[in-house]
């Protein structure tokens, strides 16, 4: 899996010299900094990435939904947020879509899905292109030997871990560390290790399940124990104490790329003029949704699609259709460990 990465890599620097860039391999031999100054030192290799951004997704959509209610004008079209309302229905009409809500209907002439996982609730035709996965997360207590004012300084890295124990390239770990936060003149709180993954150890590896109202014991416990052994943190292995856990649904596509674009008639998926998608972000959604969106929007409003900026592979097109239902279904190609 390392020298599949290395090759990916050496290849990013012939076609793209400037991205490619940002990347450092890591081997066994390498110093400054080498496995040991990462802490991943039983790691067969790493590659180490500048750049990289940890944030609080919750966070950054409660502020980005505050600010858009916050700059509705009385003149003109607003943002109108309405929670708790499932949309049970879409319905073709004359004049573009009805969405049939338990609170009522709501006419439009564009109705843009950004339903992940939940595609195929309203769509039935996605079934086999966008598939729910149901991903546990954990939030650790740090051992005391990560402290800021022990020898064993808290993570200057976030991290992802592939391959380790029986996970396969499809079955990510990743780890994020909270900033520690003085809490008296002699004591800090915080620093909370957000550690994720441990999918082959639930049930049928979380493929299928669309209910994120209970967690994986399996792979909540794999969570709890398992960083020790993945990353140094001087714990004598004892098991991590986590103040909470829970999982999330992620939506897996058939050919590992996000759905973007109008569901015209043609592509035989229950659409229709005015009908737009933007989903099926397998697991991947804060790097790829923000500029999928925004392409999105563009090309509702009426801008060009060849002038909109968005990866050939993200477009909607009845050969991609096609080609997507020759591949492997979504739990066979995880199973194998495929991309």
């Amino acid at each position: 899996m390392f020298e599949a990465g290395v090759k990916e890599v050496k290849e990013l620097q012939k076609t793209n010299p400037e991205l490619a860039v940002l990347i450092k391999i890591i081997t066994l031999e390498s110093i400054e900094p080498s496995l040991e100054d990462l802490r991943v030192p039983s790691a067969v290799g790493a590659f180490l990435q500048k750049n990289a951004a940890s944030l609080w997704p919750y966070k950054l959509v409660s502020w980005v939904l505050e600010n858009l209610l916050s700059n509705n004008k009385l003149s003109g079209p607003s943002f109108n947020l309405q929670t708790s309302t499932p949309v049970t229905h879409l319905q073709k009409s004359e004049n573009g879509w009805i969405v049939h809500t338990p609170r009522g209907m709501i006419a439009s002439t564009r109705v843009l899905l950004t339903t992940n996982a939940y595609t195929s609730h309203l769509l039935p035709e996605f079934s086999d292109l966008i598939v729910p996965v149901r991903a546990e997360m954990s939030s650790l207590i740090p051992p005391k030997s990560m402290r800021p004012a022990s020898t064993n300084r808290p993570l200057d890295h976030t991290y992802v871990f592939l391959g380790h124990g029986k996970q396969n390239i499809n079955q990510v770990d990743y780890l994020v560390q909270r900033p520690f936060i003085p809490s008296s003149s002699t004591d800090v709180s915080g620093g909370e290790m957000m550690f994720g993954g441990g999918r082959s150890y639930a049930s049928n590896a979380g493929l299928g399940v669309s209910d994120d109202s209970s967690i994986d014991p399996p792979a909540a416990e794999y969570l709890r124990r398992e960083l020790n052994v993945v990353l140094d943190l001087q714990n004598k292995d004892r098991e991590l104490k986590a103040t909470y856990e829970w999982s999330g649904i992620m939506g897996y596509s058939r050919d590992g790329r996000p759905w973007v674009g109008e569901l015209s008639e043609n592509l035989g998926l229950g659409g229709g003029e005015g009908l737009w998608i933007c989903a099926g972000f397998t697991g991947h959604g804060m790097p790829n949704t923000h500029l999928s969106a925004k392409a999105a929007a563009q090309m509702m409003v009426g801008k060009p699609a060849e002038e909109v900026d968005l990866p050939s592979m993200y477009r909607l097109s009845k050969e991609r259709v096609e080609r997507a239902r020759t591949y492997d279904e979504v739990h066979i190609a995880d199973a194998k460990g495929m991309r």
